[in-house]
């Protein structure tokens, strides 16, 4: 399989991943279609472009959070970028990403599956990540508007591998290890904001 056809292979897990989360909880929140019918602002959406997918909740005075997937290629490698930009007041940024960053270090020699054929590899032989600030994790500060925290995961030699073998694993990897962390830890972190 070619870099590119990984990229867009990424690309569709991704897409798939977004929906499926956004079908999941939709039924709890006000959608597009239902704000229409109650004269309401909108308190989830979703926005699919090529390569980049996000998912944002948003209530009035309480919650504004976006959470992004995103594939990128550079110099021949190919990333998984996971990203939360959110507006909500009195969030803890550095809170957030010293617990990112901690979460990361320690989980990235963890071996995930119980399947035979998988069993033995570690989260970081698949997508490389090195909990460092500025490396792997980026804050884009951003004059106005909300900062948003970058995770950078690295597809490696095997990953690859994985992704032509078991793109179902691929996916459940890229759920659990790049996306689930950033919603726990940031849902943490806002509900102690909330309580200060």
């Amino acid at each position: 399989m070619s870099a590119d056809d990984k990229a867009r292979t990424i690309d569709a897990i991704l897409y798939g991943l977004i929906e499926h989360w956004y079908k999941r909880v939709a039924p709890n929140y006000v959608t597009e279609k239902d704000s229409h019918d109650l004269g309401l602002e909108p308190e989830i959406k979703r926005f699919h472009e090529p390569a980049k997918h996000r998912i944002k909740f948003a209530r009035p005075n309480e919650l504004d959070v976006t959470y992004g997937l995103e594939v990128r290629e550079r110099h021949g490698l190919i990333f998984i970028v996971a990203s939360v930009n959110n507006k909500s007041t009195g969030f803890d940024y550095r809170s957030y990403v010293d617990r990112l960053q901690k979460y990361y270090w320690r989980a990235r020699s963890e071996k995930p599956w119980t399947e035979p054929e998988v069993d033995h590899y570690a989260f970081s032989d698949l997508l490389a990540f090195e909990p460092v600030l500025d490396k792997s994790v980026r804050v884009e500060s951003r004059v106005r508007r909300a900062d948003i925290v970058h995770s950078d995961f690295e597809v490696t030699e095997k990953g690859g591998d994985l992704l032509e073998e078991r793109d179902d694993l691929f996916a459940d990897l890229v759920d659990e290890y790049c996306l689930a962390p950033m919603k726990r830890i940031y849902a943490e972190c806002y509900r102690e904001s909330e309580s200060d």
